[in-house]
């Protein structure tokens, strides 16, 4: 298993030589968030469109 240094050196050495910073920052947050979401979803930590529709209809409330 890799070090999380380890692994967003490997993000970020597979980004073209010219991205920019704002474009590899994108990107490293990007994977962090998708990590994030994979966990919950191994963890059971999520819930249904059907609740996510009606949490979205009573903010605009």
């Amino acid at each position: 298993m890799s070090t999380a240094k380890e692994e967003l050196t490997r993000l970020i050495e597979r980004q073209p030589d010219d991205s920019s910073r704002e474009e590899i920052v994108r990107e490293l947050a990007f994977h962090v968030m998708v990590e994030r979401g994979l966990a919950d979803s191994d963890a059971k930590r999520t819930i249904s469109n059907e609740e996510m529709a009606r949490r979205i209809r009573s903010w605009q409330q």
